[in-house]
């Protein structure tokens, strides 16, 4: 059941997976390029990317690199996750200051079941958000996924305890609410897991339930009655 709530929120990574592989080489597939040196070649091209960018935006990158983050998330919704990581890279390559590019990176390889660099993204992104609750949200739920996947009792429990701060926070975010019914689920606690749906169904964003997580929900224990 783990493995199968898991697909069930990163079904694209399966399909991905062959177009990953054949650009395996591509650095820009890669969250910050894949931190290696750079060809001579690569470098040139990076050049000109920032001269064209430059002239575009009069010089001002910072701004640019607003612009190219947005359009990485933007890709993300889509779950376009290959072009999103493309702008993430490029905002970040003309700020790497920008703590959006950072996160949306973390998010692209938490989706792609890549947890390891995700929580390494995450904690570097950190430290330009604190606790912002849409984040903190995201954030929370990549710690429980990868605890899922390593059945890890630390790991759990530290995306539980956050879950529940951020629940009192705000009661009405409807993706921590459902970030924590998976995280239940996807360690075998079924009833506890729909009564945090059935929260996250008083929330203003209920409609942004995901519905094959509900029916994967309810394959494993039919919906308790009222």
């Amino acid at each position: 059941m783990q493995k199968l709530l898991v697909r069930t929120l990163l079904a694209v990574a399966i399909s991905l997976s062959a177009s990953l592989a054949c650009a395996q080489d591509d650095l820009s597939l890669l969250p910050k390029y894949g931190s290696s040196p750079k060809t001579e070649i690569q470098k040139d091209a990076d050049a000109k990317f920032i001269a064209a960018l430059d002239e575009q935006y009069h010089g001002d990158r910072n701004r640019a690199s607003t612009v190219l983050a947005a359009r990485g998330w933007q890709y993300l919704r889509a779950r376009d996750f290959a072009d999103a990581m493309r702008r993430f890279n490029q905002a970040w390559l003309l700020n790497n200051s920008n703590g959006t590019a950072l996160w949306g990176m973390a998010a692209v390889q938490a989706s792609l079941d890549k947890f390891d660099d995700s929580l390494k993204l995450f904690a570097e992104a950190q430290k330009f958000f604190g606790e912002e609750i849409d984040f903190s949200v995201d954030y929370a739920r990549a710690i429980g996924m990868d605890g899922i996947k390593r059945g890890d009792d630390a790991m759990l429990n530290d995306a539980f305890s956050r879950f529940e701060r951020l629940y009192q926070k705000a009661p009405k975010n409807t993706n921590n609410l459902q970030n924590w019914a998976i995280t239940l689920a996807g360690t075998g606690r079924y009833s506890e897991a729909w009564a945090k749906v059935k929260l996250a169904e008083t929330t203003p964003n209920k409609d942004a339930l995901d519905p094959d997580f509900l029916a994967a929900l309810q394959a494993r224990m039919p919906r308790p009655q009222d």
